[in-house]
């Protein structure tokens, strides 16, 4: 009995992944598994990039970007995105160096407004950010970068 409770709750949680992953088309969602370091001063373009396709009429976006991370000596980091190559939007991760060398959790959304560069057909979304020293770095052990139209 406790064998197929097992059994039934691993076919759940699977069909659940399948379900979840069906959600997002797959050029619109970026996992990165291994270990990243990013040095320098703001703001540069990480390279992660998600694609998504505005219909004719233009409509905002929402990005979510979730890591695990670690900084160096920053006091701040910027982290943003840039639309189609342009400026980064930002937002500020706080200090964070413990000296175990631990991670912590961060989530931050931003919602793309066609002002803010979307066009009609395909837009590219990347990462970006730094320090506000030329050796300030930070460290992401793992992320994601998912962009979902807004309702």
């Amino acid at each position: 009995m406790k064998r197929l409770v097992i059994r039934l709750a691993v076919v759940c949680v699977v069909l659940g992944l399948a379900a979840a992953a069906l959600a997002i088309p797959q050029n619109e969602v970026l996992l990165v598994g291994n270990l990243q370091t990013f040095t320098g001063l703001c703001c540069s373009r990480w390279g992660e990039t998600v694609l998504v396709t505005e219909p004719s009429i233009v409509v905002p976006v929402v990005v979510t970007w979730s890591t695990d991370y670690r900084l160096t000596d920053s006091r701040f980091f910027h982290v943003g995105v840039s639309v189609n190559g342009h400026p980064c939007m930002f937002n500020d991760l706080s200090f964070f160096a413990p000296p175990d060398e631990t991670f912590i959790s961060r989530t931050i959304q931003w919602v793309i407004f066609p002002s803010d560069g979307l066009i009609k057909g395909t837009n590219n979304i990347t990462l970006c950010g730094g320090g506000g020293d030329a050796t300030d770095s930070i460290t992401l052990a793992g992320n994601t970068l998912a962009v979902r139209f807004a309702k």
